[in-house]
């Protein structure tokens, strides 16, 4: 038995690292969940300001000796979504229609929470989907939750000791439309959640309906209640416009975490484009919002006249009715926009789109201060779910790949992800100060023997002098910030046994990418959503990876 074992032997149980992974001992935790225990990573963004940069123990002088510990498998998904919230004792996470708890260092669980069923033909089955657990614990006698969204737009508080059910409320206005894609924030009471319109995706699949209605929105809501306290709806409500003969105004979701900005009581929001012309002048735009009455401030729209949904990827112009001509590039802001402090003491709040390129914005006025173009853009990014930015820098991760969304969903047959004309994939540092150009490194992979680029469109993470970037093809990796000098890499696309016995297996790396909490770096491998497996793609995993530094 080696020194974490007796260490952890009174309380829970050792683990051994075993060769292709980490596995524990299955068993329930003899403890209970500690709500006195730190929290050492929360949420998609780590903080009110968006920065995804969490204080740890990894350094540059450290960082490659980090070791895989355990390896929860989520049995039976094909993706492993939602940042996991991290204390010092325990991990809250979720795999598919499961919330667990779990301990951090021997892999025994306290509690585990199974949303409910729910699916529909050509559209899915239900999933907490949100893209990060988050755990609130304010003290004060207040309760401590474990809050997260799903699939069909329902929102979930369970107790963080035990896992029970405290609420359960539809966070929407439209029960067939409205999901959770993006992670929240808390402050001042409020939680504040995106919710999404899955009308981009089944206007391909609702024939012979009239498209489209659905928009986005952003609900602050009381945690312990679930009550509303404001709505922020991106769109008035959709009325049928007999000129171009479907709904409109449509689309604009909120795919992002929002930015919460205390000093100035603002609220920044990033949105997506719209589904059908006409278009409006808050789309593929971000949006300062009250934070206490949830009414707009300002707009900035990076691109005007972007319309897209999905059945303008079908080939047969029986089917793409839900289209209107012409085409949008579908180049939205997914990325979370971030606030950050600038050297002379005043801010920026800095956000990135699809299209590739960076926006730094007065946060008082919206107006422009500078962009940078850094990618070609493409329907997948360009930049794509996160950036990270730490006292000087925003780091970047630019995919520049497309893919035709419809393939897979109507017709069960994916395409390949390709990248577009002129793709330059890759990571960047720029100073947010005047968005000038610090370095940049664009990593490669072999494919069946041949040199392919490596794709980054996972939202990226900085800890003191380390950037984690995590590709689609399965490897993660962690990169100086000073000069982007490769540090250490890991290929997570192999198979893997949890303490539970479950088989699974890693595959890409998307949407959260890598989180460092603590000792700690978790990765949840595995994702299918669009695309099939190809010379930039593993696909289908089912594995949070966690790595820790040795004795610790």
């Amino acid at each position: 038995m080696n020194r974490t074992c007796l260490r952890l032997a009174a309380t829970a149980l050792c683990f051994f690292v075993l060769l292709g992974g980490g596995r524990a001992l299955a068993a329930p935790c003899a403890d209970t969940v500690d709500l006195n225990s730190p929290v050492l990573a929360n949420g998609f963004a780590a903080n009110l300001a968006n920065t995804r940069n969490n204080p740890s123990a990894i350094t540059s002088a450290n960082v490659a000796d980090l070791q895989l510990a355990l390896t929860p498998i989520a049995k039976g998904e094909k993706e492993k979504r939602g940042a996991p919230a991290v204390t010092q004792q325990a991990v809250f996470l979720s795999a598919g229609r499961d919330i667990v708890a779990i301990n951090r260092l021997s892999g025994c669980r306290y509690w585990s929470y199974s949303i409910p069923y729910r699916t529909t033909l050509l559209v899915g089955s239900n999933a907490v989907r949100s893209s990060a657990i988050y755990y609130l614990n304010e003290g004060g006698g207040k309760p401590a939750l474990v809050l997260a969204g799903d699939f069909y737009g329902n929102y979930y508080a369970l107790n963080a000791k035990t896992g029970a059910l405290v609420w359960k409320r539809f966070v929407g206005t439209d029960a067939e439309r409205h999901f959770v894609t993006g992670a929240p924030q808390f402050y001042a009471g409020k939680l504040l959640v995106p919710i999404s319109t899955k009308e981009v995706l089944t206007a391909e699949l609702e024939l012979p309906a009239i498209c489209c209605k659905g928009h986005g929105m952003l609900q602050a809501i009381d945690p312990y209640t679930g009550a509303a306290i404001w709505s922020y709806h991106t769109a008035r409500a959709a009325t049928y416009d007999t000129t171009v003969r479907h709904y409109t105004p449509n689309g604009m979701s909120i795919w992002g975490t929002p930015a919460v900005d205390v000093a100035r009581g603002v609220v920044y929001i990033g949105t997506g484009q719209n589904l059908t012309r006409p278009t409006t002048d808050n789309s593929d735009s971000v949006i300062a919002l009250d934070l206490n009455t949830g009414v707009a401030k300002w707009v900035f729209q990076a691109t005007a006249n972007d319309a897209f949904n999905v059945a303008c990827d079908l080939n047969s112009l029986l089917l793409r009715g839900s289209c209107t001509e012409p085409i949008g590039p579908d180049w939205d802001f997914g990325a979370p926009p971030i606030l950050v402090q600038l050297a002379d003491g005043t801010q920026t709040v800095v956000a990135g789109a699809k299209n590739g390129v960076l926006y730094a914005l007065n946060p008082d006025t919206g107006a422009l201060k500078w962009s940078r173009r850094l990618g070609a853009g493409g329907t997948l990014g360009g930049i794509h779910w996160g950036m990270a930015a730490d006292a000087q820098n925003v780091y970047a991760a630019v995919s520049d790949v497309t893919v035709n969304k419809a393939s897979g969903l109507a017709i069960g047959v994916k395409s390949a992800i390709t990248q577009v004309a002129n793709a330059t994939p890759g990571l960047y540092a720029v100073d947010f100060s005047s968005g000038a150009l610090k370095w940049a490194v664009h990593p490669t992979h072999l494919y069946q023997g041949t040199t392919v680029d490596s794709i980054y469109s996972a939202a990226l993470s900085v800890t003191n002098d380390v950037l984690f970037a995590g590709s689609l093809d399965g490897v993660v990796k962690a990169f100086r910030t000073t000069d982007g000098a490769e540090l250490w890499s890991y290929d997570t696309v192999q198979n893997f046994v949890d303490g539970d016995g479950n088989k699974g297996n890693g595959g890409g790396i998307d949407s959260v990418g890598a989180i460092a909490a603590g000792t700690d770096l978790l990765v949840n491998s595995g994702y299918s959503t669009f695309g099939n497996v190809n010379q930039f793609q593993a696909g289908a995993g089912n594995a949070l990876l966690i790595f820790r530094l040795p004795g610790s």
